[in-house]
This record gives C-alpha cells, sequence and structure tokens, in this order.
C-alpha cells in the first residue's frame, strides 16, 4: 500500500499484515510502486496515485483497478479531461464510492460503498443535543443548520445545538449565530477526536450537504444508531434515506429542516425507531468487512480475466 501518512497508516495496518510506503506527491508513489515488489493488481485513489500507475504502467503490467471519490469527470477542462484518457484505457474496473458519484464521473463505474468500522462507543444516555460535524465551508451549506435551528425553537426547550468542525466560514456562521440564536443554545467544539463518542452521545445528527459524494459522518452516525436529518441530495439519499420514513428535508430548505428537527425532539420513540432502521441499514451495507466481500469480489474479477487474456 502506497500513500498518507506513515506515522498514522503503518499502526492502523500493522494487525492486517499491510506494508505501507508513505508517499505525499506523484513522484514518492512512481518511486514506491517500482521499489515494491511486483503486485498481482494496482488499486488507485485519487490523482497522483492514477498518474503513478500510468507512469508506472510499462514496467509493472498489471491490471488496473481506480476508486473515483468526486462526483465529476477527471479534468477541469477540456485539456485536462484530453491528458487523462491513458489513464481511462488502462484502467480494468472504475469504482465509484455511491451511486450519485457513479452517475456524474462520466465512465462506467461499479458502485462499492465505502465501508466504515464498527463503533466501540456504546450508547448510554443521550443528551438534547443536534450535533453538526463537516468542515465550515460554503459546499457544506452550515448556514442552513443554524438557520434551522434557529426556526426549529428547540433551544427554549433545554436542547442545543453543537457544531464540530472548522473552517473558513466560522467567523460568519460564529456571526450568524449571534444575531439569530438564543444566547448559549450554540457550541462550537472546534476538531473532536472522537467523533464516535459525540454521535453516540447526540440525540440527532444534522447533515446539510446538498451534494455530498459520500458522507463519512452520516454513515458514522447510522453506525451509532443516531437518527439523522440530512439534506436530500447527493449520497445522502442512498444512506440515511435508505431506510423507511427518512428523515430528509430539501437542500437549503432551513424551514423543512427546522420542522424535521421539532419533529423528532418532540418524539423520543420515533427517534429511538429511526436510529434502529439506520443502524440495521449500515450492517447491510457499510460495514469494514462488507466493503472488503466486495472488493475481493471484483479483484477476483479482474485478475480472471486477465489470466483468460493470457490463455488465449
Amino acid at each position: 500500500m502506497v500513500g498518507g501518512d506513515p506515522a498514522r497508516m503503518r499502526p492502523a495496518l500493522a494487525p492486517a499484515r499491510v506494508t505501507h510506503a508513505g508517499a505525499r506527491r506523484a513522484g514518492d508513489v512512481v518511486l514506491a510502486a517500482l521499489r515494491a515488489p511486483r503486485p498481482d493488481l494496482v488499486h488507485t485513489h485519487m490523482t497522483a496515485a492514477e498518474l503513478a500507475a500510468l507512469a508506472t504502467w510499462p514496467l509493472v503490467r498489471r491490471p488496473i483497478v481506480t476508486t473515483r471519490h468526486f462526483a465529476a469527470p477527471r479534468g477541469h477542462n477540456p485539456a485536462g479531461r484530453f491528458a487523462y484518457r491513458p489513464v481511462s484505457r488502462l484502467v480494468r474496473r472504475e469504482i465509484a464510492i455511491s451511486a450519485f458519484v457513479a452517475a456524474r464521473v462520466g465512465t462506467p463505474c461499479v458502485v462499492i460503498p465505502n465501508g466504515i468500522p464498527a463503533p466501540v462507543t456504546t450508547v448510554t444516555t443521550r443528551e438534547p443535543v443536534v450535533l453538526v460535524a463537516q468542515r465550515f465551508e460554503a459546499e457544506k451549506d452550515t448556514v442552513t443548520a443554524i438557520r434551522a435551528w434557529a426556526e426549529s425553537g428547540l433551544a427554549t426547550e433545554g436542547w442545543r445545538l453543537e457544531l464540530a468542525g472548522s473552517g473558513s466560514e466560522e467567523p460568519a456562521l460564529r456571526a450568524l449565530v449571534e444575531d439569530r440564536c438564543p444566547a448559549g443554545s450554540v457550541r462550537f467544539l472546534g476538531h473532536v477526536p472522537d467523533l464516535g463518542a459525540s454521535l453516540a452521545a447526540a440525540s440527532i445528527l444534522l447533515a446539510t450537504t446538498p451534494a455530498e459524494g459520500f458522507g463519512l459522518t452520516v454513515v458514522e452516525a447510522m453506525a451509532t444508531a443516531t437518527p439523522v436529518v440530512a439534506a436530500a441530495g447527493g449520497a445522502n439519499v442512498e444512506t440515511a434515506g435508505g431506510v423507511a420514513d427518512p428523515a430528509l428535508f430539501p437542500p437549503g430548505d432551513a424551514a423543512a429542516c427546522a420542522a424535521l428537527l421539532r419533529r423528532l425532539a418532540h418524539d423520543p420513540e420515533r427517534r429511538r425507531a429511526l436510529g434502529a432502521r439506520l443502524r440495521a441499514r449500515y450492517e447491510a451495507e457499510y460495514t469494514i468487512e462488507r466493503h472488503v466481500d466486495r472488493l475481493e469480489a471484483l479483484y477476483a474479477e479482474v485478475l480472471t480475466e486477465q489470466d483468460r487474456g493470457r490463455e488465449r
């Protein structure tokens, strides 16, 4: 395995006997790939890895599988898309992390959702907290979360809004809270090292991103049986929206979002039932084990095709 931060990756991968070589740039990936034993198959993620696989293919000559994480074609302009054509010709399978991404990358994809580790935190007592955990950038639409909170009126009933994360919009979001929300009803948590514990303690996760490629936090909430209120866009429709009676609202619609928050806040049994349905969907679709099984089946299919091609 090549890429990522060695200090973080090696300890996590050691129990699985996975060898890891750190690489921060495409050139580092090329060198690490050339120094490693010749693989049976190359699996790439992100642009640098794809370019490294392309550069080393004349020497490695092994089938390439790549995972598409972003809901857009390769390249930001026609020239960039032309430059990426060799990648598409050499790749045997493209994996999309959601059907939403698959529909927008411009090439045929197999949908294999990300896998999320089973939570180690157990739920004891849920607090009257609506949790938002995301980057404070425009594409995440945290503004809608704050406006919905202000409109919900839950602050007067002892509930709190907690915002985990950071980003360029934080000063503007703080100003909006000061202008719209009751004093003391909103907390900015900054970076939360153990998000699983925060999810397990919260009564609702609010996810406002209108076009999420996958939404790790949403699936992490599902794994902890935390009810999710989410924008009905992107992969949210597949994850949090993949159960009966989901709590989805039109993206950017603060009034509809506020109504869902009130509905769940006032009905503990509905929250419990929604959390249980989300947990069941997590267990069926988004565990690490399910992810690995799907990858192994795909690898076997690609390698079988490779062997058949040699026999001809």
